[in-house]
């Protein structure tokens, strides 16, 4: 397989180099990762405070926490971003806030994915806290209005 004493000296330095090449970056793979996933945590839980707050009646972390079933203290870490939920977790503060659950993941604009002229109409609803009920109401009242 090897015909002379360098040729196995180069079969093994390659070896050994791809070896610790491999290594440092999975390593800063996975580093890379834990940054991704800190920075996702963190704005999580920064979305389910703007959400809790942005309540015409400002939502209290204890309300919230009851609602979601889950400790004040868990939903302080969780907006803080010190801790990361699990997905039951997550589901039950959407459904407490009574918003989708891709809405914990994105901000105001890309949640609905709105058209600036149209932004006005949503965020009246925010600040009303329309239940899906009342907008599904709002907009058959459109569809009545401007019905050709």
């Amino acid at each position: 397989m090897f015909e002379n004493d360098v040729s196995l000296a180069v079969a093994l330095q390659n070896r050994n180099c791809t070896g610790t090449d491999r290594g440092a970056a999975a390593n800063r793979g996975r580093a890379s990762e834990r940054t991704i996933q800190s920075s996702v945590v963190r704005e999580v839980g920064r979305r389910i405070r703007q959400l809790r707050m942005s309540r015409s009646a400002r939502m209290t972390q204890e309300d919230l926490s009851e609602r979601a079933r889950i400790s004040v203290s868990f939903l302080s870490m969780i907006e803080r971003g010190e801790r990361s939920p699990h997905l039951e977790t997550l589901a039950a503060i959407a459904e407490a806030l009574e918003v989708r659950m891709a809405d914990l993941f994105l901000d105001d604009y890309e949640s609905a994915n709105v058209e600036p002229m149209y932004r006005p109409l949503l965020e009246a609803c925010r600040k009303h806290n329309l239940a899906k009920r009342d907008v599904d109401r709002l907009v058959s009242v459109v569809r009545t209005m401007f019905a050709a």
